[in-house]
């Protein structure tokens, strides 16, 4: 089923609905103009802008009165990191070796350290 939108309001037109004009008086880029109701073709021809007039889509869209423009975003679980045993070696051993490795060096003291040295070798 082939819907079209009206050239006024924008709605929807289903087939079998609306009004079709063919402006005569100047070349048009569309040589055929659809129209959902005689209340749009009215507006159009009256040369009015579908801007100001409430019950437009152009109207709902320019003063952000639909939700469908916004983008809303789903709020996602963390996900949570439970450490698990591989294959020929435990938890334990795991957790040991991260351990080891993780050994934080106090930066500070490194630091105080190598100042102290440059200040008795000058």
């Amino acid at each position: 089923m082939r819907t079209q939108e009206c050239e006024f309001s924008h709605f929807t037109i289903h087939p079998g609905h609306g009004r079709r004009y063919v402006p005569f008086a100047f070349l048009s880029t569309k040589p055929v103009l659809a129209f959902c109701r005689p209340k749009t073709f009215a507006m159009y021809m009256r040369k009015k802008n579908p801007r100001f007039f409430q019950w437009t889509k152009t109207y709902r869209r320019i003063h952000r009165k639909t939700t469908n423009d916004r983008v809303i975003r789903t709020r996602r679980a963390k996900v949570a990191r439970i450490p698990r045993a591989i294959v020929g070696c435990e938890l334990a051993q795991i957790q040991e070796v991260r351990a080891s490795k993780a050994k934080k060096v106090d930066r500070s003291a490194r630091a105080k350290a190598v100042r102290a040295e440059l200040a008795d070798r000058k």
